[in-house]
């Protein structure tokens, strides 16, 4: 792959790859520098991409290996920050905004309680929209797998939210 191809893959996806994984990590700063340490693993490699799947799935490939990596190393769930929730700056309702921004707390620390193969899954499934083809090639794995491990996910995200979202707590 040229250094032309390569930069116009950076530009094209760059988003995409940051987005998915603020989503799995859950800090905008590791965000960015696992997007940024994405493209520079990619740009040192692109000699061996041999273009067996699209330049996205490559990449895509790459960051989710990052995001992966970075979560084992770093066992305790990265924060959010207020900063990270602007449904509580920009809503009418103060208190509406809390509850929301609450919810959203459940939801990632049930998320972020998964083992770690059911999180990936259910991130890119979930947040990122990806078909089950798409994650089982990403991550190396059937597709059969994949919707596995993503029923399993529900099901424990069910479990763990059903009294919270029944109004019982």
């Amino acid at each position: 792959m040229n250094d032309e191809v390569f930069e116009k893959a950076v530009r094209e996806f760059r988003e995409r790859i940051y987005l998915m994984i603020l989503k799995y990590v859950r800090n905008k700063e590791d965000a960015r520098d696992l997007t940024q340490d994405t493209f520079v693993r990619a740009y040192r490699s692109r000699g061996s991409f041999r273009g067996d799947s699209s330049i996205y799935t490559w990449l895509f490939r790459i960051a989710v290996n990052l995001a992966l990596n970075f979560k084992s190393r770093n066992r305790l769930s990265s924060h959010i920050s207020i900063e990270d929730s602007p449904e509580i700056y920009h809503n009418e309702n103060p208190t509406e905004g809390l509850e929301k921004a609450e919810l959203h707390g459940r939801i990632d620390m049930a998320v972020g309680e998964m083992p770690k193969r059911q999180k990936m899954i259910f991130v890119l499934r979930y947040y990122e929209g990806l078909p089950f083809a798409g994650i089982a090639e990403s991550l190396g794995i059937t597709e059969s797998a994949a919707k596995a491990n993503y029923h399993h996910a529900v099901v424990r995200l069910r479990e763990k939210l059903g009294p919270y979202l029944k109004g019982e707590i």
